[in-house]
Parts: structure tokens; C-alpha cells; sequence
């Protein structure tokens, strides 16, 4: 089993682009021993904030290692998000990189002084450690934890603000959140002979859960993706072949032009593409089953949280794909709980009771994986715990057959349709280029949001786009780079209306995002 790096990691001085497990296991040693140097013991929590990287989850297993939490946070996290994380956990060690360390924010206080010591792993910041400062000493023994011990923090996406950081621990991450994942499930997991390409934020709990999948199934080659530049991209798919790829939404969208080069051969052996994080757009999902030359290509989605892990699955075929999203009316469907593993109900939102199949309601999830709580702030975890019921914070209805179909996210659901769903259909009609978000107010039509590419609409186009949803007010139209994301690529709804709304209110309670 190999690795393919799409450039060199940041923590490695040899610079290396192919990787085996002894190599990877090399590099744990002499990182944990480099954060060892920085002054990290067991029980000290350790930032790591830098540009993403599988170097990230290396730097979570050398911290893990010798006893240290890490604490795991995005590079595309607003710096100001960042300063008031890092005040929280009080980390004895930050790792980072120049660029990240030297970006202002609103705020005074660099990011360094929050943290004891700094290593920048690039060099050249006044006052911090570097690679070469700490690294070459002598390995430290292991430090073995609990399973019921805190072993990381990760944070949510913070759509509405600062974000939330989630507690795990050995028994609920590798336990329980990559134990499904590591079975031998054809077609859904890792054959031996698969090249599996990966885009993924390595901070994110779905990188650890992923590493234990890889490890136990021994796929030949994986491709590890720092980035989504086409330019970067297009090259490594044509010499190494990928058959599975997981993305992304975003990534997927800076891919699409890579399906119409040279026919998409940089596409043409993949039996399986996997979206999670957030609903991919129907038309990208199509545009990539296409592009592969596989007799029956298929795209899985999944359906879960960064605190309960996966609670479901579906499986887009290319046949189904290649129907119009308006020819499948009602709300996307995310699959039926995974049997032995999770439980799904809905139920009203006032009453919590149980609604009859059929009926809007918000999802709650039962799972063994549920994470221990957020960081610091048990308030918010209490708000959505309910028992041993996690809320998701989504509104969904079941069908007679335990299939769950979602509507939108609570804060964003006005009743009589799914948004989701109307922006799906809509952005199946418009040309490649374009999204779409609409925004709920309290006396009028939905306000769609639409981003196109240098911020121009074609009002015929957008008259064809929008015939088969409801009545909707005239769109506000932004250069699709001005879209407001997550680090992950959803949307920020709450900025859209605090920029284009004046701050008008949501309609949902906004109770569990």
C-alpha cells in the first residue's frame, strides 16, 4: 500500500511525494518527538492550524502519541474564530505555518500569545520555534489512554458564529465512528486493487474515521489531495488512475472542468464517487457519473454529524442521475439508518413526540458513536441531547419504508416545501457556473440568492430555471466567488442575510445549529 502526496507535506524535511505505512509511522515518531521538544506532555492540549495537509492528521497521531490532545483547527477559519478557540483550550503548543501566523483579524493579540510556544513550520515568524529547532531528538516512549479518556477536539463548520469543539475519545472515534466504515462491504468500501483519491480538510474527525478505513482494507494506492486546482488535479488523475473519490462539495465544483477536458479521462475509471458534509448539487452529481467510463458508476452520499459520525447512506446510479432533479419530486433523499448501528425518528419540534410517517419533523438520531459533549460549553451540548437522542438540528420526514428524506436545516425550514429542494431543481437548469440559496422571510416569497459567474444573470435563462418552483422575489445576483462558504463549502446563510437582508431574521428557532 502506497501514498501519493500531491505535494510534500510541511512537517517532512526530506520533502517526500511516496509514502509506505513505515514511512508514515517514521514520521509520527519524529513528530511526536519534535512536539516533545517543544515542551508537549501528556495531558497538554496541542493547536494545530495550518494549511490543510494529511500532515495534519500525522501531527494529531503524534500528539495522541505521547499523550497530548490535539486540538484540530481549519485553515480557513476567520482568524478572530481561531484567537477565541485557542482562548478557550489554552493549548501548550500552537503549530502552524507563516501565512496563518502573520493574518491580522480584527482582533490585536497575535495568535502566538495564546499559546506558550509557537512552531511555525515554515520559518520566519519572529519568536517561534522551527522544524528544525525541535526536530532529531530522541523518541519518546507511548503514552497509552483510556478509552473513555479525551483523545482530540475538533470544531463544527460555525455557519452561525463562533465554532463549537467536539470531544472525543478512543472509544467513540475509533470504536464506534470507524468500525462500520472498516468492514469488507463490496461495492461500498475499499477494494485491494482500488486507487482511492482523497480531498478532505484533515482536521475534520471524517480524515480519522477515513485513516482507519484505509488501514484495515489496503486499498493499493491513495491519493492524498491537498488541493482542488485543476491544474494540479488533472495531471495526477491521468498518471495514477483513481476508482474512488471522495470530495468535497466544493471540490467537486472546481473539478467539473476537469469532466470536459480530454473527454474526463481523468474520471474514466472511477466506480464510485462519495460526497460528504453537505447535499451535492444534482447536476454535478450527474456531470461526474458521466464522466466515467465505467459500465455502472455510482455516486454514495452520506448522511451524518461531526458528533454522531455516519447515520445513513444512499446511492445515486447513473440512470437516476440522468433524470432531471424535477422528474423526482419532494426532498432529497440521505437513506435508512444503518442496521445495529443507529436509529432514526422524527419528530415535532414543540412536543418532541413522534410525527406519523409522511410528516415534517426534526430528525433524531440514536447512535453508540455520539461524541461526550462540546468543549467547555455543556449548555450547548445539553440543547441538543435530548436522552440518548441526538438532535440534528434538520427537518425531515420518514417514509412508510424507514427512508428519511430531509427538507432543510431547522433555522432555514419555512413549512409547505424544502428550499433544498427547490435549489436543486433550479440550479439543474441553469448553466454550469451558477448556484443558488434561498433565503425564508416572514411576509413574502423566498429571496433567491444567486451566484453566477462575474455576477451577471441571464434573465431568460433564469425565467427557464425557475418555472417549476414557486412564486420567488426578483434574485439578488453576486459574482459566484462572493458566495459566502464554510471552510467546507456550505453556504452561509446567516451572512447572506445579514449582508442582502439587513440581518432579516430566520424563520426557524435556530435552537440546534
Amino acid at each position: 500500500m502506497f501514498f501519493r502526496l500531491s505535494r510534500p507535506m510541511d512537517i517532512d524535511p526530506g520533502q517526500q511525494r511516496l509514502l509506505d505505512l513505515p514511512a508514515i509511522a517514521e514520521c509520527v515518531r519524529n513528530t511526536a518527538a519534535g512536539l516533545y521538544a517543544a515542551g508537549v506532555r501528556p495531558g497538554d492540549r496541542v493547536a494545530v492550524y495550518k494549511e490543510n495537509h494529511f500532515d495534519c492528521l500525522l501531527l494529531a497521531a503524534a500528539g495522541i502519541r505521547i499523550g497530548a490532545v490535539p486540538v484540530m483547527l481549519s485553515g480557513l477559519l476567520p482568524p478572530d474564530s481561531v484567537r477565541a478557540l485557542l482562548r478557550r483550550t489554552e493549548p501548550k503548543v500552537l503549530v502552524s505555518n507563516r501565512r496563518l501566523l502573520e493574518e491580522d483579524g480584527s482582533g490585536a493579540s497575535p495568535l502566538s500569545s495564546f499559546a506558550d510556544r509557537t512552531l511555525c513550520l515554515d520559518g520566519g515568524v519572529p519568536d517561534a520555534l522551527s522544524l528544525a529547532d525541535v526536530l532529531g531528538g530522541p523518541v519518546p516512549a507511548p503514552v497509552p489512554r483510556g478509552g473513555d479518556e479525551l483523545m482530540m477536539l475538533t470544531h463544527t463548520s460555525g455557519t452561525t458564529g463562533i465554532p463549537k469543539l467536539i470531544m472525543y475519545t478512543p472509544d467513540k472515534l475509533q470504536g464506534q465512528m470507524a468500525r462500520l466504515e472498516s468492514r469488507h462491504l463490496p461495492p461500498l468500501t475499499f477494494h485491494r486493487n482500488d486507487v482511492v483519491a482523497m480531498f478532505l480538510p484533515y482536521v475534520h474527525a471524517r480524515a480519522f474515521t477515513w485513516i482507519y478505513s484505509v488501514l484495515t482494507l489496503s486499498p493499493a494506492t491513495t491519493l492524498l489531495m491537498s488541493e482542488n486546482d485543476p491544474e494540479v488535479v488533472g495531471p495526477m488523475f491521468r498518471q495514477h488512475r483513481p476508482t474512488v473519490i471522495e470530495a468535497l462539495p466544493i471540490d467537486f465544483l472546481n473539478m467539473v472542468r476537469l469532466t470536459r477536458d480530454n473527454r474526463g479521462d481523468a474520471f474514466a475509471s472511477v466506480r464510485m464517487f462519495i460526497g460528504n458534509f453537505d447535499a451535492m448539487r444534482w447536476s454535478v452529481i450527474r456531470t461526474f457519473l458521466n464522466a466515467s467510463r465505467r459500465r455502472f458508476p455510482i455516486w454514495r452520499e452520506g448522511y451524518g454529524q461531526s458528533e454522531t459520525g455516519g447515520l445513513g447512506m444512499t446511492m445515486i446510479t447513473r440512470y437516476r442521475a440522468n433524470k432531471r432533479r424535477d422528474q423526482q419530486p419532494g426532498p432529497r433523499k440521505v437513506g435508512r439508518p444503518m442496521p445495529g448501528f443507529v436509529q432514526l425518528k422524527i419528530v415535532d419540534p414543540r412536543t418532541f413526540e413522534p410525527v406519523p410517517a409522511g410528516s415534517p419533523g426534526v430528525v433524531l438520531a440514536k447512535t453508540k458513536a455520539r461524541c461526550v459533549g462540546y468543549y467547555k460549553e455543556p449548555e450547548r451540548w445539553d440543547e441538543k441531547a435530548v436522552g440518548d437522542w441526538w438532535n440534528t438540528g434538520d427537518i425531515g420526514v420518514m417514509t412508510r419504508t424507514g427512508a428519511v428524506k430531509l427538507f432543510d436545516r431547522e433555522v432555514n425550514y419555512a413549512p409547505g416545501g424544502s428550499c433544498l429542494e427547490h435549489e436543486d431543481v433550479i440550479v439543474d437548469y441553469l448553466p454550469e457556473g451558477h448556484d443558488v440559496a434561498l433565503l425564508p422571510v416572514a411576509d413574502g416569497p423566498l429571496v433567491p440568492v444567486v451566484a453566477a459567474p462575474d455576477g451577471r444573470l441571464d434573465p431568460k435563462q433564469w425565467q427557464r430555471a425557475v418555472r417549476g418552483v414557486p412564486p420567488l422575489a426578483e434574485p439578488i445576483v453576486i459574482d459566484f466567488k462572493d458566495m459566502p462558504r464554510t471552510g467546507t463549502g456550505k453556504i452561509l446563510r446567516q451572512e447572506l442575510r445579514r449582508r442582502y437582508l439587513d440581518g432579516a431574521g430566520h424563520p426557524g428557532s435556530g435552537r440546534w445549529t
